[in-house]
């Protein structure tokens, strides 16, 4: 089952160990960017514990049993897994402690405390941990305190710095780092997503290791949005007005509704920053250290500008208004 599992062996063989030595924790705090397989290591680790097939010391799943199945039609009576509804930027209360009617007789905790239906124990995977506001997270606490005997909680998040301070304290962390191209390209092929390794290799360069962004970039007109950001970047100096009219091009070229495009602005606005930070990177530069790095704190402005509903002409316009002016500032001598 594990060789299915890319770019992950470590964290493997790491659980591997904790639970042949019988010293696994009762909550791990998987942490790593999206779409790099966080997701389905958990589920392929829950598999591994259910499977009646395998002992736990042989840390294997048959695939074929009864239990195998339920997990993976994600129907096994002792698999718990809440995660931030689509469309929702909170993950709410009710999912952990139950709706207000029914408060603590229903929801993650109440239902991880109940004694196992068919298994040895009940996990619990919490997809989107780093939603969780204050309130969420204050419900959840006393389980993670208190866990019930045997039961596991597997918490996924993007980055550890953006959990509560109080719920990493009470978890184990697991990091996991992006896939490289060579596994990006063979999951595009397998997935049947494109239909040669070649074909993969020409988008995964721009994928940072996750396969979500990889099917991203199958969208010919997010390449396209990529190439004009790095050209209207390289004459910011020189012709902002161009620039301007450039980037105003492209967006009318993709079109599509506001949220279309608020999303396409995101994307532009990232690809501005990978930009300035790979020059950053690449050693010393004709515009200073000092002004690419303000210039990458206008972009993180912008982000929070579109989350709170600027439209996107206005922010567009903006960036760029500045992104020029902060190019063509003097570097102090």
């Amino acid at each position: 089952m594990w060789q299915q599992l890319r770019g992950h062996q470590q964290q493997v063989e790491m659980f591997r160990r904790a639970i042949q030595r019988g010293r696994t924790s009762h909550a791990y705090l998987l942490v790593g960017p999206s779409g790099i397989g966080k997701r389905l290591f958990a589920r392929m680790l829950t598999q591994a514990l259910f499977c009646t097939t395998h002992s736990d010391d042989e840390f294997e799943a048959c695939g074929e049993c009864s239990a195998c199945r339920q997990v993976i039609a994600d129907t096994h009576p002792d698999l718990l897994t809440v995660g931030c509804p689509e469309g929702k930027n909170i993950l709410p209360i009710s999912l952990i402690v139950g709706e207000d009617e029914n408060r603590g007789r229903e929801g993650l905790c109440h239902d991880i405390s109940l004694r196992p239906m068919t298994a040895s124990r009940r996990i619990a995977i919490v997809d989107d941990a780093e939603k969780m506001n204050t309130e969420s997270a204050n419900a959840f606490l006393k389980t993670l305190e208190e866990p019930p005997p045997g039961a596991m909680i597997f918490m996924i998040a993007t980055e550890i710095d953006l959990i509560l301070p109080t719920i990493r304290s009470r978890c184990q962390p697991v990091r996991f780092s992006p896939l490289t191209d060579d596994d990006l390209a063979e999951l595009l092929v397998e997935a049947k997503d494109v239909e040669t390794i070649e074909e993969a290799l020409k988008i995964v360069p721009f994928a940072e290791g996750s396969l979500t962004t990889a099917r991203q970039f199958l969208d010919p007109s997010l390449l396209q949005l990529r190439s004009v950001v790095e050209q209207t970047f390289s004459i910011l100096q020189t012709n902002p007005l161009q620039a301007s009219k450039m980037l105003d091009a492209v967006f009318d070229e993709i079109g599509g509704d506001a949220s279309r495009q608020r999303q396409t602005m995101r994307w532009a606005n990232r690809f501005f920053i990978d930009g300035m930070r790979k020059r950053l990177r690449a050693g010393p530069d004709p515009m200073s250290a000092d002004r690419l790095g303000k210039m990458i704190d206008r972009c993180i402005e912008a982000e929070s500008h579109l989350n709170q509903t600027m439209p996107v002409p206005l922010c567009r316009a903006s960036l760029l208004d500045d992104l020029g002016r902060l190019a063509r500032t003097p570097v102090p001598v």
